[in-house]
């Protein structure tokens, strides 16, 4: 995998059999909120109050690439300015 040290680096979500890693670039100044300073118009889950949450001023999320863990290039997804939701269960 190459580095990637561009201003627009995205959150990186890793795993999820057992153990998660989010990462996010220090310098994205990620702060934590309560679940009551979340808009109404955000996706939520259930529970809200059993979550930590963390916001990321002024970032847009263009590209989502999913690896399934196998070989090959993840599939990268354009958002084109919409909407996105990803709901791991």
């Amino acid at each position: 995998m190459s580095e990637n040290t561009g201003p627009l680096d995205p959150p990186i979500l890793v795993g999820g059999g057992g153990s998660t890693l989010i990462w996010i670039r220090k310098d994205q100044n990620a702060r934590k909120i309560s679940a009551g300073q979340v808009p109404d118009t955000a996706m939520k889950p259930g529970n809200p109050e059993m979550y930590d949450v963390y916001v990321l001023d002024n970032f847009d999320c263009s590209n989502v690439k999913v690896d399934h863990g196998g070989s090959g290039n993840p599939i990268a997804h354009s958002m084109q300015g919409k909407k996105h939701h990803t709901q791991f269960q």
